[in-house]
């Protein structure tokens, strides 16, 4: 049940929802034939464009899944092959014009005789120093932000949201049950999560390469005494590594405090669709495109988590390369060539 719960939160969209979104609103009749037709919202098995079709051609390209597991080729969420061209066209105009607006913005910041990124991979990051990353002080910031529980994919009760705060600050809150769907085949319930969804202009998928340069995660929250896990996803490119996540736990201390938490990257823990891999590896900050919190932690109640930001950090006097045990598995088996 872990394994299917995290797949869900690390390869497809948390959410069919999405707080202050911007997209053109739609019916919940025709929000929900989409999902039917485009295979959300099933998981064993496959509907519409799920089947698979006859004939093949070197020039078109497929829409049907690689996996099964997943609803679409890439599980970019919004995609539906048979999404009417009356739409596409009533809505291209506003999504040209925030492309351009992204373009330009990247345009401007590349042109530049002191390139950072360059700069700071040469060692020129002080000690100490710190990057934040994501703050809460606008909507446009909240809008990276996708959030779902159990509920939202019908396998439970939990509730949660995510609100900005008067002092620009995040709430992420709400209650966890592990009541299950009566369905014969939920097994474990009570989880709630969010996560960035942070792309480039054409939809290009952004990385944190600037995360190099430095060795700590940071955080800046305050919380109800509850645990969290925080997650960095580093999805690849085939359905195999659609999965992949680098997990640790944020243990919240209670109270009216705030709390500073830095995490060496090299502490983080490689998983795979939620179940934490026997062969360990070191986070890659290449890879990494978007960041989450979660919460599943088997105590049924009230949570909330304020954060006021989220961005990393350099210590120099870290020297830990890789905190965990690795070795070479045998030569006959997949993951030992």
């Amino acid at each position: 049940m872990s394994a299917r719960i995290g797949f869900k939160l690390l390869s497809r969209p948390i959410s069919g929802r999405r707080l202050f979104s911007s997209s053109t609103p739609s019916t919940k009749s025709s929000v929900a034939e989409r999902k039917e037709r485009s295979g959300w919202g099933i998981s064993t098995t496959t509907k519409g464009s799920l089947e698979k079709k006859k004939g093949w051609s070197i020039i078109k390209r497929s829409d049907v899944p690689i996996s099964i597991n997943f609803p679409n080729e890439k599980g970019v969420e919004g995609y539906d092959p048979d999404v009417p061209m009356k739409e596409i066209i009533a809505d291209a105009p506003r999504i040209l014009k925030r492309q351009l607006a992204m373009v330009k913005d990247e345009v401007k910041n590349s042109i530049s005789l002191e390139k950072k990124q360059m700069v700071e991979n040469a060692g020129a990051v002080k000690h100490n120093e710190a990057r934040v990353e994501y703050r809460f002080d606008s909507d446009e910031a909240m809008k990276l932000w996708h959030t779902g529980c159990d509920k939202d994919w019908n396998e439970g009760y939990s509730q949660m949201e995510l609100l900005r705060t008067d002092k620009n600050t995040a709430i992420f809150k709400g209650a966890i049950t592990g009541a299950l769907i009566k369905d014969g085949k939920v097994e474990r319930a009570g989880w709630a999560a969010m996560k960035t969804e942070d792309r480039k202009s054409l939809n290009r998928k952004k990385h944190m390469d600037r995360w190099a340069s430095f060795s700590h995660f940071l955080i800046k929250c305050r919380g109800d005494g509850r645990s969290y896990k925080l997650m960095l996803y580093t999805p690849g490119g085939i359905d195999v590594t659609w999965g992949d996540s680098y997990a640790y736990p944020l243990h919240t201390h209670g109270g009216p405090y705030w709390q500073y938490e830095k995490i060496p990257f090299s502490r983080f823990l490689h998983t795979v669709g939620g179940r934490i891999q026997d062969a360990q590896c070191r986070v890659n900050p290449y890879k990494i495109s978007s960041v989450g919190i979660v919460i599943m932690d088997r105590i049924e109640g009230d949570f909330q988590l304020e954060i006021d930001f989220i961005g990393v950090c350099n210590d120099r006097s870290h020297q830990e390369d890789f905190a965990y045990e690795t070795y070479t598995l045998p030569i006959f088996n997949p993951m030992g060539i």
